[in-house]
């Protein structure tokens, strides 16, 4: 416990304390089915999301599309999260991992945790994953606008997922933690890292992909413009949130 706070209000962990908005880790996720969608864009298009001491790793966007029927407090969870490959250099290690530069999800307790604790960038949103055929359908909208349409043509081949993670290591996410005092002075301003853990994976499947953008301010995944589409992988998995840890801090390092 911090030094003369008291224990009761240490224990707090979200406001209002009588019913806090999101319950402390860990969050378990069952039967999670994710569109997860890699494709090229520009590398100058990439780094205008990220801030030194980040750097980005190559051209490669991955969108990953999920529908979450079971998480723990919140239910069924409709979630997008745009990830990027970054590194950053910390007291000689090299820390590697997905950052995200737009996040939408339909669940207010997710977005309000996200924000909160690891610094994602959540706004409201939609994500539909439909069937057709052997392949899927995924399409984004935030309020009533399409963000993003995803279509994977076929379930092509049976792989495991340390494929798409050949990409970049996406599992470990990289977020920019942003929050201001009540006057407007710097509050937390950092780098932080969480990986997933208890993970596994029921099925993983790899096939030929097609991703439209369209141009939307609140949800700016145009600004990473589709240069040649790569590939689709869908799969389903099971994991949980656990607590993550602050790469670096604005604040207090150079």
């Amino acid at each position: 416990m911090i030094e003369n706070m008291n224990e009761e209000v240490a224990s707090i962990w979200s406001t209002p304390k009588l019913a806090p908005m999101y319950p402390p880790f860990p969050i378990k996720y069952r039967d999670v089915e994710i569109l997860t969608t890699v494709y090229r864009t520009d590398k100058e298009a990439i780094d205008m999301h990220i801030n030194p001491p980040l750097k980005s790793t190559g051209n490669l966007v991955m969108i990953h599309n999920y529908f979450m029927p079971d998480v723990d407090v919140m239910g069924v969870v409709e979630e997008t999260n745009v990830m990027v490959g970054v590194e950053l250099q910390k007291n000689g290690e090299i820390h590697k991992g997905g950052f995200s530069t737009n996040l939408l999800i339909s669940s207010e307790i997710g977005l309000t945790q996200g924000r909160e604790i690891h610094g994602q960038p959540k706004k409201l949103g939609n994500t539909k994953i439909l069937k057709e055929g052997d392949g899927f359908v995924a399409e984004v909208f935030r309020h009533d606008g399409l963000i993003s349409r995803v279509i994977m043509k076929s379930k092509a081949k049976a792989v495991e997922v340390s494929e798409l993670e050949s990409f970049f290591p996406f599992r470990n996410n990289i977020n920019h933690k942003v929050i201001r005092n009540i006057d407007g002075t710097q509050g937390i301003n950092q780098i932080t890292t969480r990986t997933l853990a208890d993970v596994k994976v029921k099925e993983c499947w790899r096939g030929p992909s097609h991703i439209e953008l369209f141009e939307n301010k609140e949800a700016p995944f145009h600004l990473l413009p589709v240069r040649e589409s790569i590939e689709s992988f869908y799969w389903r998995a099971d994991f949980s949130l656990v607590p993550g840890r602050i790469l670096h801090d604005y604040l207090k390092e150079v």
